[in-house]
Formats: structure tokens, sequence, C-alpha cells
């Protein structure tokens, strides 16, 4: 293996061996992001409770998950997407988030906490729109790229000069 096929980054379906490496990953970068809660707040049962439901996606690179996002098809709902401290700053998060938009396809949602600046603009960054703020969280959703919405009946409805309602209008209304 060449050193460029060590350092590409592949996305796959978790498999039950890759627990511990996502479960690592969600406690460091959770404490990481957070340095003023006590370390002994943060335990795998956290990890267990929050994806048990979700299926996920792994990003790994040379063999070593680096990264993961949690995917709840039926509801196009993306969550969980979290790097390894060592990872971050090298597209990892970039490139899971455009992985799982892909998946779920324009009008996906994730939620973020309000108050996690840094968060909201990454999400920005990467061409997701803030659809709504409630209860501390910001509710972003995959826009709709133009070139679909003219080929969709129900999607005349939604106003392109409301860029949250363009972004997650669909034929069960606004999400």
């Amino acid at each position: 293996m060449t050193m460029a096929e060590g350092d590409r980054l592949r996305f796959r379906p978790a498999r039950p061996a890759d627990h511990g490496a996502c479960a690592e990953i969600f406690l460091a970068a959770r404490m990481w992001a957070n340095p003023d809660i006590p370390a002994d707040r943060f335990a795998i049962e956290d990890f267990n409770l929050s994806t048990d439901d979700l299926e996920i996606l792994v990003a790994e690179r040379g063999g070593l998950v680096v990264g993961f996002v949690g995917l709840d098809r039926a509801q196009r709902e993306l969550s969980h997407l979290f790097v390894s401290p060592l990872e971050q700053g090298r597209g990892v998060g970039a490139l899971l988030l455009a992985e799982a938009g892909r998946i779920l396809g324009p009008g996906a949602h994730l939620l973020c906490d309000a108050q996690n600046s840094s968060v909201r603009e990454f999400y920005r960054a990467q061409g997701w729109v803030e659809a709504r703020e409630s209860w501390g969280f910001v509710e972003f959703v995959r826009p709709m790229p133009a070139a679909c919405r003219s080929l969709l009946p129900w999607a005349a409805r939604c106003s392109p000069s409301e860029p949250a309602r363009m972004a997650c209008c669909h034929p069960q209304g606004l999400i």
C-alpha cells in the first residue's frame, strides 16, 4: 500500500467491531468540546443510548475509524457527527457530512446546540441552511438543488425567497 492509499479516507457502514472505536471518538470529542465538564460525567452508556436506533456510517483512514455519523433514513435525519480530535481540521467532518447528505438526500436535517457558534458556522460553510431555532437547538437542512425544484410538482409551493422553506419543503410539508 502506498502512502497515498493509506492516507485516503473511506466511508462504510459500521461493523460490530467498530463499536469501541466509535464510542472512544464520541467520548473524546465530547470531552474536547466541553473542557469545563468533568471527564467522569462522560460514559460509554451515553454513546450506546445516543446511537442505539441509528445506522452508523464510519470514516476510516489507514484501517482506523477516524469519525462517524448516525443516520435515520426513515426520518432523513443526520445525528451525532463526530470526528477524532486528532483528525479534526483535516476535512473528515466535511466529507462525512457530504456523504450523509448524499445518502439522505435533499431535505435531510440535523440539530445542533444553538450556543455552539463554531459548529453552526461549519454547517453553514458546508451549504446547510438554518431552518429554525427552538429550545436551545438549531435545525439545519440540506437544500434542494434548484434544478430538482422544477421537476417536482410539490416544490412549487416552496418560496425561493425564503431559504429555510426552500431547503426543507417536501411532500409531507415543512419538516
